[in-house]
């Protein structure tokens, strides 16, 4: 009987380690997939429009699609490469493929016109209307040169104002630990103005820069940096304003970053640990403070882990690059 004892109380200190100690809590979740379409991969971000339909995402194959319910699925809406040769690039998830087919990346709509904005990996900010199909490339480069890679945005939808990231060259390479071992510094923020067309530098000198958030109050913007593992800060309004700091390190390599509706921000991060990599996504306030860690590994089980989690209508949609679904989740 003693003996029983010591196991049990044993079993018990094991759970309790696990859910008190371990970094990554264990929440549970109802998970549900929304199905790409057949040999299509890489749903990297989402976006909702006006009427909260959606998601959309953009996928590996150069498309962005829209999802139209259970009972269709994913559709296509616009494709962003003026060379795209749909028998070639449908299904294909190939990078050297990419700069023919298109790789897009960060989605937001412009609520005031129902405009989709774009970043694509080779073919710079593009925007494309409501009714979709073929984007409109709006810059490519900067002081006569073109981006380096192009992946995350966000919008004021007060101010007309697109922030985008330009994650720098050495992201074409697709290689993970290439990138991370860079230590590159190439990495820009840049602000597009809807209204006036004009492209500005804001912030330059990044390490990989991956994910971009405008903050509630418009005051500053977040920027997830994948080679530094940290999120900065950007200040676009008071004493500290076209200034930069560090917001907040990360505990493993943060992919992109979206804003709730109440102000908190969505980070994904994957850490790998003992040959295992964990798909994190965490929920931190304003000031930078953790206030949910949820735990995705068992739904990503891949060497990349996850690239977003943000929040619509009381349910977490996850991205992923190795994947063929958006996984939806609801506690």
């Amino acid at each position: 009987m003693k003996m029983v004892s010591i196991t049990k109380t044993i079993f018990l200190l094991q759970i309790w380690i696990l859910v008190n100690v371990s970094p990554y809590q264990l929440v549970h979740c109802k998970f549900s997939r929304l199905e790409l379409p057949f040999r299509t991969f890489g749903p990297d971000s989402t976006a909702f429009d006006a009427k909260g339909d959606g998601p959309y995402t953009g996928v590996g194959d150069g498309r962005v699609l829209k999802y139209q319910g259970p009972n269709i699925g994913f559709t296509e809406f616009a494709i962003t490469s003026p060379n795209r040769i749909k028998a070639r690039c449908d299904g294909t998830n190939d990078p050297i493929s990419q700069r023919m087919c298109g790789r897009p990346y960060g989605l937001g709509f412009y609520f005031k016109t129902g405009d989709l904005y774009i970043t694509d990996a080779y073919y710079g900010l593009l925007v494309v209307r409501p009714s979709g199909g073929q984007a409109t490339q709006l810059v490519t480069g900067f002081d006569g040169k073109p981006f380096g890679f192009l992946d995350s945005l966000d919008i004021d939808q007060e101010k007309g104002i697109v922030y985008f990231i330009d994650s720098g060259a050495i992201f074409k390479t697709s290689n993970r630990t290439k990138i991370v071992e860079s230590r590159d510094t190439s990495g820009r923020l840049f602000k597009y103005d809807i209204g006036t067309k004009q492209v500005t530098l804001l912030l330059s000198g990044l390490s990989g820069p991956v994910g971009v958030a405008l903050s509630k109050d418009s005051s500053n913007v977040l920027i997830t940096e994948y080679i530094a593992q940290r999120i900065r800060r950007f200040w676009l309004k008071g004493a500290k304003a076209n200034s930069s700091d560090v917001f907040t390190n990360v505990e493993g390599i943060p992919d992109n970053i979206k804003r709730t509706v109440l102000g908190d921000f969505w980070v994904a991060i994957s850490n790998t640990k003992q040959h295992t990599t964990f798909s994190i996504g965490q929920r931190i306030n304003q000031f930078g403070k953790v206030m949910e860690t949820r735990n995705f590994t068992d739904q990503y089980n891949t060497p990349n882990g996850i690239t977003e989690v943000q929040e619509h209508n009381g349910r977490l949609y996850v991205g992923c690059l190795d994947q063929n679904f958006i996984g939806v989740f609801r506690v």
